[in-house]
C-alpha cells in the first residue's frame, strides 16, 4: 500500500565508517513505530544533483519553441520533480512498514573523499530536509584515532587527516543545521560517550521527538549483533575493545 509522506516522519544517522553506526541503527529499530535502512552508497546524492540540475534549467532558461537550444525548460517545475522523486525513496528505498511512524536510513559516506568541502556536505544535509521534508538528523563522531586504528582504514593514506576532518566537518554541520531548521532538529552525539552511557542515546532519541523505549534501547545497544564481535561480553563492551571488525 502506497504510504503518504505526510503520514510519517523522517531520520538520517549520519557519520563515518567504525563509529558504532549499526548499533544506532539496532537501537533506533528498537522503538515502537520506527523503521531505519541502512546504508545505499550514498544513493541520495544522485537525485540531489538532479534536481539542482533541473533547477537551474528552470531558472535560467524558458524556452518553449522546439528550435531553441534550451527547447522544453518553459515546463520544468522542479518542485513537482521532488514531490515525485520522494514518493520514489519512500516506496523503493525505505519502503515503511504500514505501522511505522517515522522511517530513514544510516549512511557513513560523509568523509572529505566523498564530500570535496564542507559547502557541498551541507548542501546535501539541507536538501534532505527538502526531499523528506521534517527531517531529524542524528549525528555521531568518534575519536579519529581509535577510528583510524579499526579495520575499516588500513588502505587509507592518511586515516587520522580525513576522520579528524570529518569528525570537525560534522560537528559544524550540527551547529549550522541546528540553527538553520531548528535545535530540535539535530543531535550530536559521540561514541566515546554513549558506548559506555546508554542514557546519552536515550536522551539524544528523546530531543530528537522519537517514540519513546529506553529498556529497548539499552537492551538493543547491549547486544551483539550478528555481523559484529565473537565471543562473550555485550555489544557495548566489545565495542571498547580494538580491532572492531565489522559494527560500524
Amino acid at each position: 500500500m502506497r504510504r503518504s509522506s505526510g503520514e510519517i516522519r523522517f531520520l538520517a544517522v549520519v557519520t563515518y565508517g567504525r563509529t558504532g553506526s549499526t548499533t544506532l541503527q539496532a537501537a533506533l529499530n528498537a522503538l515502537p513505530g520506527v523503521t531505519i535502512r541502512g546504508e545505499n552508497y550514498g544513493a541520495l546524492r544522485g537525485l540531489h544533483d538532479y534536481v539542482q540540475a533541473l533547477a537551474e534549467t528552470a531558472d535560467r532558461h524558458h524556452a518553449g519553441r522546439p528550435a531553441h537550444p534550451w527547447f522544453g525548460s518553459a515546463r520544468l517545475r522542479p518542485d513537482d520533480v521532488l514531490t515525485s522523486l520522494r514518493s520514489h525513496v519512500l516506496e523503493t528505498v525505505l519502503r515503511p512498514p504500514r505501522d511505522s511512524t517515522w522511517v530513514g536510513f544510516k549512511e557513513v559516506r560523509y568523509e572529505p573523499g566523498h564530500f570535496a568541502t564542507y559547502d557541498e556536505l551541507l548542501e546535501f544535509l539541507l536538501f534532505l530536509d527538502k526531499l523528506l521534508p521534517g527531517i531529524r538528523f542524528l549525528i555521531n563522531v568518534r575519536d579519529p584515532e581509535s577510528a583510524a586504528r579499526s579495520g575499516w582504514w588500513p588502505e587509507h593514506d592518511d586515516a587520522r587527516g580525513a576522520l579528524r576532518e570529518s569528525r570537525e566537518r560534522l560537528g559544524r554541520a550540527a551547529e549550522d543545521l541546528a540553527e538553520l531548521l531548528g535545535a530540535d532538529r539535530v543531535v550530536l552525539i559521540d561514541y566515546d560517550e554513549w558506548v559506555a552511557r546508554p542514557d546519552v542515546v536515550t536522551r539524544a532519541f528523546r530531543t530528537l521527538g522519537l517514540p519513546r523505549d529506553d529498556e529497548a534501547v539499552r537492551e538493543a545497544l547491549d547486544t551483539r549483533l550478528a555481523h559484529g564481535q565473537h565471543g562473550d561480553g555485550s555489544l557495548a563492551q566489545a565495542a571498547l575493545e580494538e580491532g572492531r571488525r565489522d559494527d560500524r
